[in-house]
């Protein structure tokens, strides 16, 4: 397979993004959580905070699903994998089909969570392609995640 420039430079960031975020969580797993201390959340269409979903509505309008989600970390940083589905809009979004990808799933940046005192989310999200992807998709995406 031949990589491109930039295809090798977003290689070269997902691996680095990759290799930070398993060094925080590798330090992060050794130190004792505090009794008042509550987890890191991803906020849900709905406002309501999830530990550990096993789906997550992308952007709020059932265009793009991560569905079945298995986490293998959840700290500050939360690493899994699961399925992105897309709605392939044929022959129009409302009729059209959902096609499955493999990907591997990390949340990061825990960002206070206004209004919530105390409480922290997950601003972003990125997903890694791991088989086969929708035509127009690079092989990972990062998107920021808001608390609404």
């Amino acid at each position: 397979m031949r990589l491109t420039r930039v295809g090798t430079l977003l290689a070269a960031a997902v691996m680095a993004l990759a290799i930070t975020a398993t060094a925080t969580t590798t330090a992060l797993a050794t130190a004792p959580v505090s009794k008042g201390s509550s987890p890191v959340v991803v906020v849900s269409c709905a406002g309501h905070g999830q530990v550990r979903p096993t789906g997550y509505d992308v952007g709020c309008m059932a265009n793009e699903l991560l569905v079945q989600l298995r986490w293998t970390g959840w700290r500050s940083v939360a690493f899994g994998n699961g399925d992105l589905k897309v709605d392939n809009c044929r022959p129009s979004c409302a009729r059209g089909t959902y096609v499955r990808y493999p990907i591997l799933t990390v949340l990061w940046r825990a960002t206070p969570w206004p209004r919530q005192a105390g409480r922290k989310y997950f601003s972003q999200l990125t997903w890694i392609f791991t088989g086969s992807r929708p035509g127009h998709a690079a092989a990972a995406q990062t998107i920021t995640l808001s608390y609404m």
